[in-house]
């Protein structure tokens, strides 16, 4: 999808929305962080994402110390050349 305002091509619109959940909603962002897998499915996530941005999530959230940490670690890893 392309963001007209920015000419930025955004590659995760779906990532957006989970991040936008999870800062919004703190029992979410609590879960997120402890048992993400079960988190994404509860919040209806899991079908909606691709196993790529599953993995993306659950790696994120490896060692974060809070939902602004993981949002962080999930921007640094979505900068990354796809390989």
């Amino acid at each position: 999808m392309i963001d007209m305002r920015l000419g930025v091509v955004r590659r995760y619109p779906e990532l957006e929305r989970l991040v936008c959940a999870a800062v919004s909603n703190k029992h979410f962002a609590a879960h997120l962080l402890v048992a993400p897998e079960a988190a994404l499915n509860l919040q209806g996530y899991g079908p909606k994402l691709s196993p790529t941005e599953r993995e993306l999530v659950v790696n994120s959230t490896n060692g974060a110390a809070d939902i602004h940490d993981f949002a962080a670690r999930l921007y640094a890893e979505i900068q990354q050349p796809p390989s």
